[in-house]
């Protein structure tokens, strides 16, 4: 979807995601507590309608450092 249909402002949630983001601004000590909403809600406010984009960097910063 993000690509196929240039829906740049979807942000889809896997675990790594939710690991990144929980790392660089929830910061809560259980990751898998934070909900999709709250995430998505979050990704929305700081990337607006590039969140899509900002995903897929998110996703490939922690999977490549680790």
């Amino acid at each position: 979807m993000l690509f196929s249909l240039a829906r740049f402002e979807v942000f889809p949630v896997d675990v790594w995601v939710r690991r990144v983001m929980n790392e660089l601004y929830i910061k809560m000590e259980d990751e898998t507590k934070v909900s999709k909403k709250v995430l998505q809600a979050l990704a929305k406010e700081k990337f607006e309608n590039l969140a899509g984009l900002a995903q897929q960097y998110l996703f490939y910063q922690r999977r490549s450092i680790g």
